[in-house]
């Protein structure tokens, strides 16, 4: 998977299948994610198709020794491949439980996709609720036990994830060197790296010990 850019231009691309042994080419996903700003409502639209060339007018110029992604986003096999979506949130709820009802993964806590958190979170939702149900005869005392568990972490990595989460290094980058840099380790050391990402880490529950405590029947 490759990252670039800063924290209101970013390309994201990875590939999701091998190599055709016919042509050598593969499937490749790839993101690409622009602050608009606009003072009109939010779309609410999960699926509107755009033309590539919506996509092209933010990131024309933006070419590598290592990857062309012009060329990438035209190489999309059909305009009708090509999505636009509104990153979307919500505040962090004061409670998700009412009685014998509660709120699990995105319908608890939608948060901005960073970090690979929209599938990850519900995961460990569903592990602690299955705890709670575990340990607690009374399913509205487990439901209870369950919030308690999760919604001030999640919470927290709503509000984390607003702020970039572990992906602010790339602003911090094009801060200090905007108009490039030729050794990364110039501008930013591997051990402040390794600082922000053990702490987003600590918030989004995946720190490895933590994980493996995690108690599912």
């Amino acid at each position: 998977m490759i990252m670039a850019g800063y924290a209101n231009r970013k390309f994201v691309a990875y590939p999701i299948s091998e190599a055709s042994p016919q042509t050598g080419r593969l499937l490749i996903n790839w993101v690409a994610d622009v602050y608009i700003g606009t003072d009109q409502p939010i779309p609410r639209d999960w699926n509107r198709q755009v033309d590539h060339a919506t996509v092209l007018e933010h990131f024309e110029g933006w070419r590598f020794d290592w990857l062309d992604i012009p060329a990438l986003i035209r190489g999309s096999e059909g305009s009708e491949l090509v999505y636009e979506y509104p990153l979307v949130d919500r505040d962090p709820l004061p409670r998700w439980s009412f009685g014998p009802v509660t709120l699990l993964g995105d319908a608890a806590h939608p948060m901005y996709p960073i970090g690979s958190n929209g599938a990850s979170q519900a995961i460990q939702d569903a592990a602690a609720l299955a705890a709670a149900l575990t340990e607690n005869s009374d399913p509205v005392h487990a439901l209870q036990a369950y919030e308690a568990e999760r919604l001030e972490r999640t919470s927290k990595l709503v509000l984390s994830n607003r702020k970039q989460g572990p992906e602010i290094v790339m602003q911090v980058v094009e801060d200090r060197a905007p108009d490039g840099f030729r050794n990364l380790c110039d501008v930013i050391s591997r051990q402040e790296l390794e600082e922000v990402s053990n702490r987003y880490k600590a918030v989004a529950g995946f720190d490895r010990d933590q994980l493996n405590s995690m108690r599912t029947s």
